[in-house]
């Protein structure tokens, strides 16, 4: 059902989701999709949630291959590289992702009771800040608040991102060069020395 509803919401956006077309979909009955999801906020949250695991499973692969690089700033640098990557060679899923208000279509707030969270998307943005944590404890990061740092270069890399995926017909420099700098540029415009 969630994969029902994620073909819909890829090719039309979170305006289109509703129980009706993702049960047709799906081939069930609305009274069977209402079972697993007792409302279409719940059911929204579960496709932003199933959209985030192809990030969360980037990122954590690029951390495991940087283990044991001699530069602490390596699995950082490892981090902010797949996000790029991954946002780049997956572009419908970074629009729906981070370029869409999901709780505000649904007509909610983020943080107003009774909308549910999306837990895979929280684990990516946990997974950045614990690099950022880790950089500042071992003093190689200029002490200062993980979760500001981390959301600073989450913006930047979001913004690089956004760019090339709105913008494709600006003259970009080659993207491998044009993401290995602005990953560089992360990991060393915190640090301590």
């Amino acid at each position: 059902m969630v994969a029902a509803a994620r073909r819909i919401v890829l090719r039309e956006g979170f305006e289109a989701l509703t129980m009706r077309r993702v049960a047709a979909l799906a081939g069930v009955s609305a009274a069977a999709l209402y079972l697993y999801f007792p409302d279409r906020l719940s059911l929204m949250a579960a496709v932003a949630d199933d959209l985030f695991e192809g990030l969360l499973a980037a990122m954590r692969a690029a951390v495991a291959r940087a283990e044991g690089d001699p530069d602490p700033r390596a699995r950082l640098h490892a981090v902010m590289t797949a996000y790029l990557d991954w946002g780049l060679t997956h572009p419908d899923e970074y629009r729906v992702i981070f370029m869409t208000p999901i709780t505000g279509v649904a007509g909610h707030q983020p943080g107003e009771p009774g909308v549910p969270a999306a837990p895979t998307g929280q684990a990516t943005f946990a997974a950045l800040q614990a690099e950022v944590a880790r950089l500042i404890a071992l003093g190689v990061f200029r002490p200062a608040e993980p979760q500001v740092v981390a959301e600073a270069i989450w913006a930047a890399g979001h913004g690089l991102v956004s760019l090339l995926i709105t913008k494709p017909g600006f003259p970009w420099s080659p993207r491998d060069r044009l993401i290995g700098t602005l990953a560089d540029a992360l990991c060393r415009g915190f640090s301590a020395g």
